[in-house]
């Protein structure tokens, strides 16, 4: 019965997956209500860096999808297109929908703006705490005549004006502004084009606003040195921002709310490292190799020192002692089933009703089809997976949804990395094959650790632009936004249905080793707790 449920399923979603695809090809349009131009007012400023970041009250939050824009006429910002001059108006806003992106206007390009939509529609659903799949997402360009648009641009702008309008802020927009930047998976801005040379066209184009990364301030030199000279000679506004959140700020005068939820996890960490335990000694003794032994007790000393420090975290990473020690034996003696722990907690995860049983068994079954340091550690999360009782219940339906979503949410953003670099990472393929598997388990951790690798594959991409100087201080600028973004989205998740204990245990780990690999790790582990549907916080099994 179940497997029918699971086959009725997949074929209902892959039916929507060609309504999207269709959509989309029957998407490209213009609205005349669209096309009219308005004039905006040139407010003299100091050069300024916006840097800051505040909260909001957190009941301003909806509970809910909070109210659609339905598209107002006026609300746009001023994008000049270049070459030629041409003042174009950008438009966006999302309405109630299933996640389709359409854009239209008097444009010409391929797949690199369409691609561009898609990037911005996942960032803003994710820093507007809500299902991408919950809303559809319009651009739309207007000029006076044909203009070509190349590649993934605008993307900054478009993910500013899809925020505000799913929070109700659209009418609240600065209309005169242009943004000269791309955005990363995370929500971080990142450099892109020249900004002496744009800010030279803005002035002449009539257009007094430039908004750029601060890491193109950093990358750029003397370049924008010369443009910060340009901009006070000729009273020209010139700012920086270093994220998503930044820009919202200062396009709509609002802070972006920071949720605090309720976060408790009542469960025990330390059954992770007590399994682990369990497989050192059952190895250690059926082995008789006296040399492996002693060597692999050098490990667990090690290991031990950690649990006496109350350090359980450790465990649930590959490499930590207690995974080398474990792995010495293994290797010298295959014979010892090292998967049965992970078998089990994916079986009894199988019933969909509990989220934390099934991020934690996920996490497993991903590790698991990894190599042998992977399959060790998959242990610790199996363990710590069948330990649970309580926590956020969930229905299977609500499950499917929520990694509907996620499929949805990694192919937009494979699309988008894939345009922006010229790379064929993304591979869109891989995901629809991974989504097609009946392992909807393993599925779960795959769509996770896929778009944490994707996100930090991105940053990386453009940090490689950077001296080490300013590398430095955008790497150290970049943590902490990642340190900030994981926590606000943790409170954000456990505001709505319940935190993720997957990407609590990674961001709490992150912070302690400060390392941001596994703050990108925890990021999609949150999102994808927020978009599950049909929760109930903490019933019990």
């Amino acid at each position: 019965m179940d497997f029918l449920i699971k086959m009725e399923t997949k074929k209902f979603y892959a039916i929507l997956v060609f309504a999207i695809v269709l959509s989309e090809l029957t998407g490209i349009f213009i609205s005349e209500s669209f096309l009219q131009t308005h004039n905006s007012t040139a407010v003299e400023t100091n050069n300024s860096t916006l840097n800051s970041h505040q909260t909001s009250d957190p009941q301003v939050i909806y509970l809910s999808d909070p109210p659609a824009s339905l598209g107002n006429s006026q609300d746009y910002l001023i994008n000049p297109v270049f070459p030629a001059h041409t003042i174009a108006s950008q438009y966006a806003y999302v309405t109630y929908g299933n996640g389709r992106v359409f854009i239209g206007g008097l444009y010409s390009s391929g797949n690199g703006y369409l691609s561009g939509a898609k990037g911005a529609a996942v960032i803003s659903s994710m820093l507007a705490y809500q299902p991408l799949t919950s809303y559809d997402y319009y651009l739309y360009i207007t000029a006076p005549s044909p203009i070509n648009v190349g590649g993934a641009v605008k993307t900054d702008s478009a993910t500013v004006m899809f925020l505000s309008s799913m929070t109700g802020q659209q009418s609240s927009l600065n209309k005169s502004m242009y943004f000269l930047g791309d955005v990363g998976l995370e929500g971080y801005m990142y450099s892109t084009g020249v900004v002496y040379q744009r800010i030279v066209q803005l002035y002449q184009g009539g257009v007094y606003y430039l908004v750029v990364p601060q890491m193109m301030a950093l990358a750029e030199g003397n370049n924008y040195q010369m443009a910060q000279n340009f901009a006070i000679q000729h009273h020209e506004v010139l700012l920086t921002v270093n994220s998503i959140p930044q820009m919202y700020e200062l396009i709509t005068g609002q802070y972006l709310a920071e949720p605090q939820g309720y976060i408790d996890f009542p469960v025990n960490f330390s059954v992770g490292y007590q399994y682990l335990s369990e497989i050192y000694a059952n190895l250690s003794a059926q082995i008789n190799n006296q040399t492996i032994k002693n060597e692999a007790q050098q490990y667990w000393s090690e290991a031990e020192g950690i649990a006496k420090e109350g350090d359980f975290y450790s465990f649930y990473f590959p490499n930590n002692p207690a995974i080398l020690a474990i792995q010495l034996l293994y290797e010298h003696d295959m014979s010892y089933n090292i998967t049965s722990e992970v078998d089990k907690a994916i079986l009894e995860a199988s019933s969909y009703n509990n989220l934390w049983k099934i991020e934690t068994a996920s996490e497993a079954a991903y590790l698991s089809a990894g190599n042998i340091s992977d399959k060790i550690d998959a242990n610790a999360w199996a363990a710590l997976s069948l330990s649970i009782n309580v926590g956020p219940s969930i229905t299977p339906l609500g499950f499917y949804e929520g990694l509907y979503n996620s499929y949805i949410i990694d192919m937009y953003a494979a699309e988008y990395y894939d345009s922006v670099t010229g790379y064929t990472y993304g591979n869109v393929t891989l995901l629809t094959n991974v989504y097609n598997n009946p392992n909807l388990l393993y599925d779960y951790g795959f769509f996770a650790n896929y778009y944490s690798q994707l996100a930090l594959n991105f940053s990386n991409y453009y940090l490689k632009q950077l001296n080490s100087t300013a590398l430095q201080e955008v790497k150290d600028s970049l943590y902490q936004y990642m340190v900030n973004e994981d926590n606000v989205l943790e409170n954000a998740a456990a505001y709505y249905d319940g935190p993720s204990i997957v990407g609590y245990i990674m961001m709490q780990y992150g912070n302690i080793e400060n390392n941001i690999g596994l703050l990108y790790q925890a990021m999609p582990y949150i999102r994808m707790t927020m978009n599950m549907e049909q929760l109930t916080w903490y019933n019990a099994d």
